[in-house]
């Protein structure tokens, strides 16, 4: 792949910060699980553990709000 071809995939990828999660926006599976570096075992347990999905077909989501939510409430005292 040459300069040009790397440059025009780069601009037409969606420019977010690496692990931020936003409120108002809804996740798919994979990007979930790469932006908090969960692989699927780990997925699977906070899932398990409370963490609202939502489906749509075959399809698997993640609201924002509810990860922001699952990951800062108090489970037995902080760390």
């Amino acid at each position: 792949m040459n300069r040009r071809s790397q440059k025009q995939l780069t601009d037409t990828q969606p420019q977010h910060v690496p692990g931020a999660i936003i409120p108002d926006a809804i996740y798919r599976l994979d990007e979930v699980k790469a932006r908090m570096g969960w692989r699927d075992a780990a997925f699977r347990a906070a899932v398990r553990a409370g963490l609202k999905t939502h489906r749509s077909g075959k399809r698997l989501y993640v609201l924002g709000s509810d990860l922001i939510a699952f990951v800062t409430r108090a489970k037995g005292g902080d760390r």
